[in-house]
């Protein structure tokens, strides 16, 4: 069934009126008639069971038949801080991300990062929140996951400093715990754990970035004996994360 996030102002308790774009999609591009369903989202953690009406002017509508919380929204709220690669790659990293269970990004320079100018990043920010809502979108998500402006590593760690209660960062070398030995500090449920995770550039973080890390309250982890890219790396650790919380099973 076909998912669709809206602003909350757009749903009643009985009726969904889309915007113009959704519209055109449902009409012109899935070629949908009235009468069929499809699932509404809020944004807020609620879904709606909806079924098209006979279209007025350029906005299709629909009626509500059902309303219940959204089944795919994960208890824990996992961050990731990712530096900035090349495009494709980074996309992918929010994309599969999101569909794992995500629920917030940062996008980080830091001295290594292979994107080191704030050139069009407004334009950049636009395509990434509409990677993020199709990704939610088909993986059956209650939220769109949060997106920040990228920022500078020492800015992102000053933001990790206040909100997160776990925070890690991946480390190939030195005195790093296991994921499982950091991970095994925050057992139980995932429900109201905040996790954070700084993912390093191709080039790995300098050793002087990892101590301002660690003074930042990071614990450095391995994903083990192989070394990892960092779209892989971030992957691993989403996933490794939401399954030490049961929101694998």
């Amino acid at each position: 069934m076909q998912r669709f996030f809206l602003t909350p102002d757009r749903i009643t308790e009985t009726t969904v009126t889309f915007p113009e774009d959704i519209s055109h999609q449902i009409r012109h591009v899935l070629r949908m008639q009235p009468g069929e369903p499809v699932i509404v989202l809020d944004n807020r953690g609620s879904e709606y069971e909806v079924t098209l009406l006979e279209p007025s002017g350029k906005q299709v509508q629909g009626q509500v038949t059902a309303k219940r919380p959204a089944p795919g929204e994960p208890e824990v709220e996992l961050t990731l801080l990712l530096c900035l690669s090349q495009r494709e790659k980074f996309e992918w990293m929010l994309q599969k991300c999101t569909e794992l269970g995500a629920g917030g990004f940062l996008p980080v320079i830091s001295s290594r990062s292979l994107v080191q100018s704030g050139k069009d990043f407004d334009k950049k920010l636009v395509r990434w929140q509409r990677i993020l809502t199709e990704a939610a979108e088909q993986s059956g998500r209650g939220r769109v996951p949060t997106l920040q402006a990228p920022v500078k590593l020492e800015e992102a760690l000053r933001f990790a400093e206040g909100t997160p209660i776990l925070r890690l960062i991946p480390h190939t070398q030195g005195n790093s715990h296991s994921l499982r030995q950091a991970l095994g500090a925050n057992e139980g449920s995932g429900a109201g754990c905040r996790a954070a995770v700084l993912i390093g550039p191709e080039g790995g973080f300098s050793e002087a970035e990892v101590e301002s890390a660690i003074q930042a309250g990071f614990t450095p982890v391995t994903l083990g004996p192989r070394v990892l890219r960092m779209e892989t790396a971030a992957v691993a650790v989403t996933a490794l994360v939401m399954s030490h919380f049961g929101e694998m099973e």
